[in-house]
């Protein structure tokens, strides 16, 4: 049997308020309990916590009014809006910029522990990902 010695986690978590460049890398539509739930992956892109990743999740509602969390979300991706009746395809957010306000939350289980959520999803500089989703 292997002897394994006990570290400090290598887990790095990034301060409440920063803005970080990233990009979607993984949307997955899970079925809980309760319904089925988006849980969005985002890579961050540059900067000192480049590398790192920061999960979060949303309804698959997709609402104008009020808009349901994935509206806003894919409003700030592809910097457009939408209509009634308008649809979206989760696969082409894939690989799109943002930025990334992180924000934390307490684990469920033990409120001392902290996980990076988002607290605000915001159109990456300088780019529309509209023109190269919707031609």
């Amino acid at each position: 049997m292997p002897v394994i010695e006990a570290t400090e986690s290598e887990f790095e978590i990034i301060a409440e308020g920063e803005i970080v460049s990233a990009k979607v890398v993984e949307i997955e539509a899970k079925e809980l309990e309760f319904g089925v739930r988006l849980n969005w992956r985002f890579l961050v892109t540059d900067g000192e916590h480049a590398g790192l990743h920061i999960n979060d999740g949303t309804s698959p509602k997709f609402s104008i009014d009020p808009p349901s969390k994935l509206y806003e979300w894919a409003c700030a991706l592809l910097g457009r809006t939408f209509e009634l009746g308008d649809k979206i395809d989760t696969d082409d957010l894939i690989g799109l910029p943002c930025r990334i306000e992180v924000g934390h939350k307490p684990d469920k289980k033990d409120p001392t522990k902290m996980w990076m959520r988002i607290d605000t999803l915001m159109p990456h500089r300088g780019s529309s990902s509209a023109e190269a989703v919707f031609g």
